[in-house]
């Protein structure tokens, strides 16, 4: 603490008045950003921004969402966890050029008015800047121990390899383990793809990762945090989202959501008292120290160490825990449906992990989703013949080589020629001629409808 002299209290006072002036200025703003959010969202005219933050409970959350929020649309083509495919393991937001008109434009041509993000942060500055009216947030929150461990479990496991290496990933010098990642991991799934990552380095998650994704500052190598810096993602977090969901209260917690973006009750209900564990089956391929197998005090001292380095996090979290009890009783006040699901002592979360993938023969068709499909031989390598419906491809997992993406913001032009099975590919290569495999065009579909238009 900082000792001033009697005679400059007056002018200290007056500081600490105008920045507590800012700071509920800030927050006045922020709520009523988040009413005009609110209104566009049930008019439907809104978007919804899911902070997907990582191994704090999202999936479930997720899944929620996804079910009971009737008027969320999650683009369901080859998404997952709430992620439309050309942002899985992305910052979307990047990925769009930091342009968030262009962002909420890719989304409705999706097919969606809601996404999750979860390998980049919140603009903050455009936030900020009250740049985002349409967009409602919702994101959720786990004890900063709780899920940094988890996070090391399942995706750098050779941090608890031993006691030493748990103090080197708790003082952010992975490096000094070589690959610090879990063999059933990548760089890439824990970090992002490059050029779209969340940060640089994994001591990003040892580090008040809820603060920085807040604020946007997964740039670690940036000036430290502030005590300014934790009141204004505070003021993000509280008062410009619409939820936020403590994790380890989820089947009430998650009753906000009921009074805020209109969640039905009926479809949550086993929702509520469901809890995801996306990666479970990695577990029998590891072998994970415990913390007792480890050293229950030595590892209570590097908890204590973690615990003072993440007190800006400690801080949200007590926050968010606080005002879930408030929300949720408010809620209650409104619904009665709410005030007995919050009431009803029968809260008994179930624990659901998604089952590893068994070892099953499969065919070309039920392995790509064709129609009489086959691998053939030609030009020296293996080709993949696969016709498919519109409806497969669809839902397929994979794109094919020399198909045609459309870009950020515009539809797929001559999209209406890809159907029983054709695709661009087997019909526009430039290895077919300046008229395109003749074998697909009739009298309504040729190469200058469905082929010129588009661009690789």
């Amino acid at each position: 603490m900082t000792l001033f002299p009697s005679h400059c209290w007056p002018v200290t006072l007056l500081l600490i008045g105008v920045e507590s002036a800012l700071q509920m200025n800030l927050s006045r703003v922020l709520r009523r950003d988040r009413e005009i959010a609110t209104d566009y969202w049930r008019r439907g005219r809104g978007l919804l921004w899911f902070q997907h933050l990582r191994r704090a409970g999202g999936t479930s959350l997720c899944d929620l969402l996804h079910a009971a929020l009737l008027v969320a649309d999650f683009v369901e083509e080859r998404s997952e966890a709430c992620q439309p495919e050309e942002w899985k393991l992305r910052d979307a937001h990047a990925v769009m050029g930091h342009n968030l008109t262009l962002l909420a434009k890719e989304l409705r041509i999706l097919g969606g008015n809601a996404f999750a993000q979860e390998y980049g942060p919140i603009p903050a500055a455009a936030l900020l800047a009250r740049r985002m009216p349409h967009w409602v947030f919702v994101t959720h929150i786990r004890d900063p121990w709780s899920r940094f461990w988890s996070q090391l479990r399942h995706e750098m496991a050779p941090c608890l390899n031993s006691v030493k290496a748990l103090a080197v990933c708790v003082d952010g010098k992975h490096e000094v383990l070589g690959m610090w990642w879990s063999l059933t991991a990548h760089l890439d799934s824990v970090l992002g793809v490059p050029d779209y990552r969340l940060a640089e380095h994994p001591h990003l998650y040892g580090d008040n990762y809820y603060t920085r994704v807040l604020l946007n500052r997964t740039d670690l190598d940036g000036p430290p945090l502030t005590l300014q810096d934790y009141e204004v993602a505070k003021s993000i977090l509280f008062d410009r989202m619409s939820a936020v969901i403590v994790i380890e209260d989820f089947a009430r917690s998650a009753l906000q959501l009921a009074c805020t973006l209109g969640l039905d009750l009926d479809t949550a209900r086993p929702l509520l008292q469901t809890h995801v564990r996306p990666y479970q089956h990695h577990e029998g391929m590891l072998e994970i120290p415990t913390e007792s197998e480890l050293g229950i005090d030595d590892v209570a001292t590097l908890q204590s160490r973690f615990a003072k380095n993440n007190r800006f996090d400690y801080g949200l979290y007590q926050e968010a825990k606080r005002l879930s009890e408030i929300q949720v009783a408010n809620c209650a006040k409104r619904k009665p449906v709410v005030a007995e699901l919050r009431a009803s002592a029968a809260y008994v979360v179930k624990e659901v992990k998604q089952a590893a993938i068994p070892k099953v023969d499969v065919g070309i068709d039920a392995l790509f989703g064709c129609v009489n499909g086959s691998v053939e031989y030609v030009d020296g390598g293996f080709v993949l013949m696969c016709p498919r419906t519109r409806e497969q491809r669809k839902h397929s997992w994979w794109t094919p080589v020399g198909a045609l993406k459309e870009r950020a913001g515009q539809r797929v032009p001559g999209e209406h020629c890809w159907i029983r099975g054709f695709q661009w590919a087997f019909c526009c290569d430039e290895s077919f001629g300046p008229e395109g495999n003749k074998d697909c065009w009739d009298e309504t579909h040729n190469y200058s409808s469905c082929c010129t238009s588009l661009e690789k």
